[in-house]
């Protein structure tokens, strides 16, 4: 039996290739299919399988482009599936090759979430694919469906863990699907994407906490955010995502074509650095920067699915983000323009006025400005920033038209001031961003101001 993991990035979530004896399986597939079939190709494989562990929400599913080449889907029967699949419950198995994925009920991220383990021949459990159980030094979220079920999920996460801990021997293998950089990880995962039960067994809350009360304590001490697009995922994977054989490909537009677009309601989203946006951008255009998190911004910035421009520094990274948000069912990418194009055509470019961490520890002691706390409400919370306006990015829709003029925007790094400081600034208002630095340098600077 080999095992390969694909993690995507954009998205803090992985995947798994199982092949043995020319027939393969993939867990939790995303949807760019391409490298699962590159790669069991280059094993002389053919995927006959793809196992969901549960009805994700914060991507749409590979599953109905892998079963279009003729794999069948695996998926827990609670889900709900609305197209063809094989319903699949606690106990039953699955062979792949010479090896078993059995299915192991793990409520707790989502009722229906399943686990499998992965049997070798001799029934001997190698490792488990975890999902949003399970993840490295975390659980998956269990506030994802609403507060009416968080608390009887975090009951179903804490005794899912132990079940799974009770079925494997200590030298398993962990292998979730969500990990750093995911908002359906609770807080404290980290950056490894798979290793043994044992390292787990010391170090994860849902198991090495001694109590249910201090498991949901730590579960429930940061709540993050949930992207915007989460609410279509799950109803769009129960229903199946449109199948389009390969992830569409984005067009270069001409500088002309870009202009003629402002107004016209198509969201341009520049993805440049945010050091560059500052220095010389399209006027009209927002910055949310190619770092990694630009997926869930996104998702809380430009309704679901609506048509959007990329500006970016060449076509490598348009393409490649155009595959990101075809991930999460954003597939109206109108075309993207390299900015240099727009710049060696002399066309007008604006800028954003920056200040430091200090010049906003002055300007919230002489109270000569409005600023903008624009981090998450839970770090509001955890680290006040005292006499500024609580304005979380994530809740940015809701708050920008009574948003006051000639304000200094902060977050905790600058990435998400620059954000909103753009979105005020493509509104008309005049604004001034910290983008190196954040809150805790205001509150040394206060301290040095004072």
């Amino acid at each position: 039996m080999e095992i390969r993991q694909f993690v995507t990035e954009a998205l803090g979530d992985a995947s798994y290739l199982v092949v043995d004896g020319g027939v393969a399986a993939v867990v939790d597939p995303q949807r760019d299919i391409r490298p699962f079939v590159a790669a069991a190709e280059a094993r002389n494989a053919r995927i006959e399988y793809v196992f969901e562990t549960h009805v994700h929400n914060d991507h749409l599913s590979g599953g109905r482009e892998l079963a279009a080449l003729g794999a069948k889907v695996v998926a827990p029967r609670d889900g709900a599936l609305q197209f063809p699949h094989l319903g699949i419950g606690n106990g039953d198995d699955v062979m792949v090759g010479g090896v078993t994925l059995r299915a192991v009920s793990a409520p707790g991220h989502t009722y229906e979430h399943t686990a499998y383990l992965a049997l070798d021949e001799q029934k001997a459990a190698r490792g488990a694919f975890t999902g949003g159980a399970l993840l490295m030094a975390a659980a998956g979220r269990s506030d994802l469906l609403g507060p009416d079920h968080t608390e009887e999920l975090l009951r179903l996460q804490w005794e899912t863990a132990h079940r799974l801990r009770d079925l494997l021997p200590a030298d398993a293998s962990i292998m979730p699907t969500h990990g750093e950089g995911s908002f359906c990880s609770s807080a404290g995962a980290c950056t490894e994407r798979m290793g043994p039960l044992s390292v787990e067994l010391g170090r994860n809350p849902a198991l090495a906490s001694p109590s249910f009360a201090t498991f949901r304590a730590i579960q429930t001490a940061s709540p993050a955010p949930i992207p915007g697009y989460y609410a279509y995922m799950a109803p769009l994977n129960r229903q199946g995502p449109k199948v389009f054989g390969r992830p569409p490909a984005p067009s270069l537009l001409q500088p002309g074509a870009i202009a003629a677009l402002a107004g016209s309601g198509v969201h341009m989203v520049d993805a440049r650095r945010r050091q560059d946006f500052a220095e010389a951008h399209i006027p009209g255009t927002i910055v949310i920067e190619d770092d990694g998190s630009l997926l869930p911004y996104l998702g809380w910035l430009v309704p679901f699915n609506a048509p959007v421009v990329l500006i970016t520094y060449d076509a490598a990274q348009a393409e490649r983000l155009t595959v990101d948000l075809f991930r999460i069912g954003y597939e109206d990418v109108r075309g993207y323009l390299p900015f240099a194009n727009w710049t060696a055509e002399d066309r007008p470019t604006g800028r954003l006025n920056l200040v430091s961490a200090r010049d906003v520890a002055a300007t919230i002691e002489s109270g000569a400005r409005p600023v903008l706390d624009v981090r998450f409400a839970g770090e509001q919370e955890d680290l006040p920033l005292p006499n500024t306006l609580r304005r979380p990015t994530d809740r940015v829709t809701a708050w920008i038209a009574d948003a006051p003029d000639d304000a200094l925007v902060v977050c905790a790094s600058g990435y998400r001031s620059s954000i909103v400081a753009s979105i005020l600034q493509a509104s008309g208002r005049h604004v001034s961003a910290v983008i190196a630095g954040g809150a805790a340098e205001v509150l040394q600077a206060r301290v040095a101001v004072s």
